[in-house]
């Protein structure tokens, strides 16, 4: 867990957004966006910026002389992908971590990861539901069956796999949000991810051309609501 900590720690997640995605990016703390049902605004919080408590975790963890890692990131998947994890090494090198990054086409990069081939990698993720559940299922339990499809870096922890299968059964709404918070403040507690932020949607449209265009959320373009000159 302090490995995990001093890692979130090491990450400079304004700069990526300022620097790398020049402002089309919000930090987050959170494994889901807000529009997802489950959103919990009170652990939306990103992990700080402290390199230097960054530092002491990997001492107080006996890894005070660094290890070395391969950082698995795609090249072509999301905006700035390889940027960002460009960028990350220095970071993670300044803690004294030896990061080799090795970033590739997404078909080879989700190849590896699918098959949980990795120690640390970059995923993005959208629940197809746009419900909580879906995070838990895949990425953050490993517990069960179909569980931790995409849960790559293996992470389990027993309260939390006991939590998500009774968030998948629970038919109370107020109930199941409690059973929800309480299983990401778990899992948010102990590092369990490092959620790094919330890419934006970018279009580019001719003025001269384009009278109107609404930019709907799945990111695509539905040609009945544009508007041409």
């Amino acid at each position: 867990r302090r490995v995990r900590e001093a890692f979130a720690l090491a990450i400079d997640k304004e700069g990526i957004e300022r620097v790398v995605m020049r402002g089309a990016a919000t930090p987050t703390g959170s494994m889901i966006a807000p529009g997802i049902n489950g959103f919990q605004e009170d652990l939306n919080e990103p992990y700080p910026y402290d390199p230097e408590r960054a530092t002491a975790l990997l001492e107080e963890a006996g890894w005070g002389d660094g290890f070395p890692v391969t950082f698995d990131c795609p090249n072509d998947r999301y905006v700035n992908d390889e940027a960002i994890c460009t960028a990350m090494v220095p970071m993670l090198e300044r803690i004294g971590v030896d990061v080799t990054l090795n970033a590739q086409t997404k078909s080879l990069h989700f190849n590896k990861i699918r098959e949980h081939d990795t120690s640390f990698y970059m995923l993005g993720w959208t629940p197809g539901s746009y419900d909580a559940y879906n995070v838990f299922q895949n990425i953050i339990t490993l517990d069960g069956e179909a569980q931790g499809a995409w849960n790559s870096g293996r992470y389990t922890h027993p309260e939390v796999e006991e939590l998500a299968d009774r968030i998948a059964t629970e038919v109370d709404e107020e109930t199941r949000d409690e059973l929800i918070h309480e299983a990401f403040r778990i899992h948010k507690e102990d590092v369990g991810h490092i959620p790094l932020h919330q890419q934006a949607l970018a279009w580019g449209v001719r003025t001269d051309t384009v009278a109107e265009i609404i930019q709907r959320p799945f990111n695509d373009i539905d040609l009945r609501y544009v508007v041409m000159n």
